[in-house]
């Protein structure tokens, strides 16, 4: 969904007209306006305003799905952290294991 659409879908659930809205982000009505109608880019910090007045999070309003990532490898790095592993660490293990994995594959 492109942002002007997602913007006025957040603005039309929160009950709010583009003068309110426009008032609450402290941007100009026109300006909003032409965002709904996708006749205008908003820069970041625009979009920082508009999220904050409509009190949603920016990854929302940019209909970003942000995936979580399952328990069991947010274990996994917690382990790996508390034994003193490191980023690095952890590449090059992967590295390694993708090397051995092709050798696997040739023969």
């Amino acid at each position: 969904m492109r942002l002007g659409k997602q913007i006025k879908k957040f603005r039309l659930r929160k009950g709010l007209s583009i003068t309110k809205l426009a008032h609450k982000a402290k941007i100009s009505k026109g300006y909003l306006s032409s965002i709904e109608s996708h006749k205008t880019n908003p820069s970041a910090h625009m979009i920082q305003k508009l999220a904050k007045a409509l009190e949603v999070p920016v990854e929302q309003l940019l209909n970003i799905q942000v995936e979580l990532l399952d328990p069991e490898w947010v274990e996994l790095v917690t382990q790996a952290k508390e034994m003193g592993i490191n980023k690095e660490e952890v590449r090059a293990f992967l590295a390694y294991e993708a090397w051995k994995h092709s050798l696997k594959e040739e023969v």
